[in-house]
C-alpha cells in the first residue's frame, strides 16, 4: 500500500474520531497496516505527517524491534543448548 493511501485514509477518519480515542484509533490502524503486510519502511515514512500516528508508529515498529530481538536471543538459547 502507498505512502499517500495510506495517509488519505487516516485523514479522512481521524474527523469522526474523538481527540481522547485518536491514539488509540491510530494504534490500531498501524497494526492493521502491519496485518495487511505493509512494510516497516514504509510506516516510517508517513512519521512527521500526524502526531497520533507518529506515536503508533513509533510504538508498534519499538515493539517489532524488540520482538525480533528476543527471537535471535532464543535462537541462540537454542544453538546453546545442541
Amino acid at each position: 500500500m502507498e505512502e499517500d493511501l495510506i495517509i488519505e485514509i487516516w485523514d479522512v477518519f481521524k474527523e469522526y474520531i474523538s481527540d481522547k480515542n485518536k491514539d488509540t484509533a491510530a494504534n490500531h490502524f498501524v497494526e492493521f497496516l502491519l496485518g495487511k503486510d505493509v512494510d516497516n519502511s514504509v510506516l516510517q515514512s508517513l512519521v512527521g505527517y500526524d502526531t497520533s500516528l507518529d506515536e503508533a508508529i513509533e510504538l508498534i515498529i519499538d515493539q517489532d524491534q524488540e520482538d525480533e530481538e528476543d527471537e535471535d536471543d532464543w535462537d541462540s538459547y537454542e544453538e546453546d543448548e545442541d
